[in-house]
């Protein structure tokens, strides 16, 4: 009984200091007050709610809470918030960047890997997904 409260202690335990070192990492975007005004700036066409869907693919990838949603602005480029959470070349990842595209492809069904760049921005990929509406 013992052995399996210290796993236990021990779970709880690597998820509390993953939670600050994640915290840490991700100060610069958590800080932030709310983008939407420069997501409305950027693109005066889309609505709160076309842009707030956007960003919930966003987050969802990258497993962050809802709340966030908005901590996120339209110059932000993927890889920043990627390095910031896996700032070593060699961290095992959660695949977050992988599922941003297969998501953002199916649910807008517009092919995202031929204008991947490193410094693509979510503005960027935002106005992909408006191709079609432009």
């Amino acid at each position: 009984m013992t052995t399996i409260a210290l796993i236990i202690g021990l779970v709880v335990a690597l998820f509390v200091l993953g939670t600050f070192v994640e915290r840490g990492r991700m100060r610069h975007y958590w800080q932030r007050a709310c983008t939407g005004r420069l997501w409305r700036q950027r693109f005066p066409a889309a609505s709160k709610s076309e842009i707030r869907q956007f960003l919930d693919v966003f987050i969802e990838s990258f497993s962050f809470a809802d709340r966030r949603r908005l901590c996120f602005a339209p110059d932000d480029r993927v890889m920043d918030v990627y390095r910031a959470l896996y700032p070593h070349r060699f961290m095992a990842d959660g695949m977050e960047l992988e599922t941003l595209v297969r998501d953002l492809q199916r649910r807008y069904r517009v092919e995202i890997h031929s204008s991947w760049r490193d410094d693509i921005t979510l503005g960027d990929l935002f106005g992909r997904t408006r191709q079609d509406v432009a």
